[in-house]
């Protein structure tokens, strides 16, 4: 049993609570508990999420928690993100150009930048992916 009322109001300050009061050997993945690291994301009541954005106010009763599924686990709630990441990197997502390097800076005008919107908010946590029937049938590709 976790008090919310001695831990902070999001599921990672009670996971957090579990391991420093309770299990110190649980383990898991947190960084910026802010939702721009992607690092504590886990399945919380069937829903992959941030552990950092998710409230425990949003959930009632006992609440189940598992790693992203269809992961290898390397402990707890630990995935194993190296096939996801190589994945990801195969696809080359990044600009690409055909001018020259310059000497300073790339400069990018307000107009340029508004095109990217959209195509840059992907912070790598792996929740979207490991939700996709498509990626749990072809994992590996």
């Amino acid at each position: 049993f976790v008090d919310m009322d001695d831990c902070g109001p999001m599921v990672l300050d009670a996971l957090l609570w579990i391991k420093n009061k309770i299990d110190p050997t649980l383990t898991l993945r947190r960084s910026c508990r802010e939702g721009i690291c992607g690092s504590c994301a886990m399945n919380i009541d069937g829903s992959n999420t941030l552990a950092c954005t998710k409230g425990a106010d949003d959930i009632s009763g006992a609440v189940k928690i598992y790693p992203l599924p269809h992961m290898p686990v390397i402990k707890d709630l630990v995935p194993d993100l190296t096939n996801f990441y190589a994945q990801h990197a195969s696809i080359e997502p990044w600009l690409k150009t055909v001018s020259p390097t310059p000497a300073k800076e790339w400069l990018q005008s307000h107009e340029d930048r508004e095109k990217l919107d959209g195509l840059y908010e992907c912070i790598l946590c792996a929740c979207c992916s490991t939700s996709c029937p498509s990626y749990w049938w072809n994992g590996d590709r």
